[in-house]
């Protein structure tokens, strides 16, 4: 029998709003939503789940006994409340990846590398992979177990959704003042028509979690982020080489087998496109397959906030919670 849950979330409105409408959906019975306050919410912006509305309180004052999940997206500087948490014993899923470089919290994408969250139980904290990390595993992983391929070659096109909502709204902002022949302010940084080197976060962290879900992998993984100006859905271009030659067939066949993923076999899907066709489907999309000497090279595409943090988040608390933590 299902205990009925009480669960807080802590990300900024539009994730948490997706998490709100993804626990609907879900297998858990959840009783309550809190919002933990580390991001303010507009006067206008409020969560309802199960057709109330959603409690909004101070993180400082939570009450965490009662808590049995916290959905953490803040930052480093919020890691205090996340250890808090942890240590009254709510389980923390770590959205950031704020603790997904210390050594005995687990680091999963969900589907792939479930067995790894038996190292939960040493602090009740389970980090979700970064979106680029969980997309590429997602759509290339169960081959890249297999041996073979000993170096991939991937691109991240970031929307501005992957740096947060401030970043969508400059970018909102800077397309429709250059529509209208309104200049940027001197010293600016442009985000609108162009695209630029992803400075953020260097590539450095993206291999430690692609080694620490892979710890015996001896493959080359070269990872390049460019800043485009798209609003949401990250594109990934992937290139896996082998030295020797590859069967195409036996990863279109892996793509069919998973629930997660859906194979174009002609269409190819963009950030764009996802959007437009494929909102209400919380799958990987990945098209324009074309088979090299000794490799594969394929394209990928999700809502990276929806997707890979919304949903992966929720599907990483159905397994914490069937398998007992």
């Amino acid at each position: 029998m299902q205990t009925k849950l009480n669960i807080v979330i802590a990300a900024e409105f539009e994730l948490a709003e997706k998490i709100a409408d993804l626990l609907e959906q879900s297998e858990l019975l959840t009783e309550k939503i809190t919002v933990a306050e580390i991001y303010p919410f507009g006067e206008e912006q409020g969560l309802r789940f199960n057709n109330r509305a959603v409690e909004q309180q101070n993180i400082e004052e939570l009450d965490w006994s009662d808590k049995q999940y916290l959905f953490f997206a803040g930052e480093t500087k919020h890691a205090s409340y996340l250890a808090q948490a942890a240590d009254s014993g709510c389980v923390v899923i770590d959205l950031n990846g704020v603790c997904a470089a210390l050594q005995d919290v687990p680091l999963i994408v969900p589907g792939f590398n479930d067995e790894q969250l038996s190292e939960l139980r040493n602090r009740n904290i389970v980090a979700l992979a970064d979106p680029q990390i969980s997309q590429l595993l997602l759509a290339a992983g169960e081959l890249l177990l297999q041996g073979g391929i000993n170096r991939v070659l991937v691109t991240s096109m970031l929307p501005a959704s992957y740096v947060n909502a401030e970043q969508v709204k400059k970018l909102a902002g800077q397309t429709a003042r250059l529509l209208n022949g309104i200049p940027l302010d001197e010293g600016e940084v442009r985000l609108a028509f162009d695209a630029v080197p992803f400075k953020l976060h260097s590539s450095e962290r993206l291999l430690q979690q692609f080694q620490k879900i892979l710890p015996n992998s001896d493959i080359q993984l070269v990872i390049h982020q460019v800043q485009s100006a798209v609003f949401y859905g990250l594109a990934q271009q992937v290139t896996a080489l082998s030295d020797y030659q590859t069967d195409v067939g036996q990863w279109q066949a892996a793509w069919q087998q998973n629930e997660l993923l859906v194979w174009h076999e002609e269409q190819i899907v963009t950030p764009v496109t996802n959007g437009e066709q494929y909102q209400e489907q919380d799958q990987l999309h990945i098209s324009d397959v074309q088979a090299l000497e000794n490799g594969i090279q394929f394209w990928s595409v999700c809502d990276e906030q929806r997707f890979s943090l919304a949903f992966l988040a929720v599907k990483l608390v159905e397994t914490v919670y069937f398998q007992g933590y």
